[in-house]
């Protein structure tokens, strides 16, 4: 069995990163690496001026600080892109291209095939966020000569977490539909609209912070750094980095969401009919 998981692991990988998506995932991580150190280089010190008049209160803190977390919350919407472009047609591509009927018909379990796969693209997805991550460190010792490390690792180990459950999400939408179109849109649609809608609505409504969400947990990878949430309308906010306890909160969600819907994946994958 871990032979077999270890064969068709390494086959998706190869076929990840020489796609193009690989490639077109790869060129927005630079291009983002690069506004980001042109950020650093060009404005270190007067970060705090671009700053909205209601978070006046940030220019208390460290510069440092405060332009790490602007990384961290640049690299919180990249694995979205990633994940989609990698995860969304990991099922449903098989079954569209039809290549579903030789995949799933050899004498392998299918949930060996999709966790192989999955592990694939987790691997592949991190890999791409390396280039951001180094070209961060980068540009922070330069600029400021040392880097807080303990956050910096906080923050990575949080966003490992959120690839994790960020692709199990979207190989459930994808083991759903037949058409890459159609996981594709709907990957976006509830990512980007139905999460924050629903965010939004209990907050306004309610004063309810929707903590369960994915989008809302993943606020940790910048929150290590500085503890504001930007998809609160609040100007409650604290100037010192996330607790312990926001941290555990996070990665509780964040593997109920890899669980949950890596398990509803194989679910749907194991009864799925290919013609």
């Amino acid at each position: 069995m871990s032979s077999n998981f270890f064969n068709i692991y390494s086959h998706y990988f190869r076929n990840y990163y020489r796609s193009k998506s690989f490639y077109l995932i790869l060129i927005i991580v630079v291009l983002a690496s690069v506004l980001m150190s042109y950020l650093t280089f060009k404005y270190s010190n007067r970060v705090s001026e671009m700053l909205p008049s209601r978070l006046i209160s940030l220019s208390k803190v460290n510069s440092e600080l405060l332009m790490m977390y602007l990384w961290a919350y640049i690299m919180s919407s990249l694995p979205v892109f990633a994940s989609v472009f990698f995860s969304s047609p990991a099922i449903s591509s098989e079954i569209e291209m039809r290549t579903g009927y030789f995949v799933f018909s050899q004498p392998v379990d299918r949930t060996i095939l999709v966790l192989a796969k999955y592990m694939a693209a987790v691997t592949v997805t991190i890999i791409s966020l390396l280039v951001y991550a180094f070209s961060e460190v980068i540009s922070i010792i330069y600029v400021y000569g040392f880097i807080e490390y303990n956050q910096l690792l906080w923050s990575m180990a949080m966003l490992i977490l959120f690839i994790l459950a960020l692709t199990a999400f979207t190989f459930l939408l994808s083991s759903i539909f037949n058409k890459n179109l159609y996981a594709y849109i709907t990957s976006f649609v509830v990512y980007f609209v139905i999460f924050y809608a629903v965010n939004l609505i209990l907050y306004l409504l309610y004063n309810y912070n929707a903590f369960f969400l994915l989008n809302n947990a993943a606020t940790i990878i910048e929150r290590v750094y500085i503890n504001i949430n930007p998809t609160i309308f609040t100007s409650n906010f604290s100037l010192n980095p996330a607790g312990i306890n926001d941290i555990i909160l996070s990665s509780v969600v964040f593997i109920i969401y890899t669980i949950a819907c890596l398990v509803g994946a194989i679910i749907v994958v194991e009864n799925k009919e290919v013609q």
